[in-house]
């Protein structure tokens, strides 16, 4: 029972946080000058909460942090 939550925990944050990671390097591309950070964002994953907090983005770039922390703890249990 322990491995299957911490498979379904491990497989929806890492498909939220990659989710929430797209939305918020289109978020720069469209909403954002110059459009170009977005796509770095896109490729350089840590610099996509960095431009988020920059442009005032605070939710959206917790929401990036928090998901990846989640995602991380899942993998160090499933690898226990």
């Amino acid at each position: 029972m322990k491995d299957i939550a911490a498979t379904a925990t491990l497989i929806l944050a890492f498909a939220t946080w990659v989710t929430t990671h797209v939305a918020l390097a289109a978020r720069l591309v469209l909403r954002s000058e110059p459009r170009w950070r977005g796509l770095v964002a896109l490729v350089v994953p840590p610099l996509a909460p960095m431009y988020g907090f920059r442009q005032g983005w605070h939710r959206m770039s917790t929401l990036w942090l928090v998901w990846l922390i989640v995602y991380v703890l899942a993998l160090l249990v499933a690898r226990a």
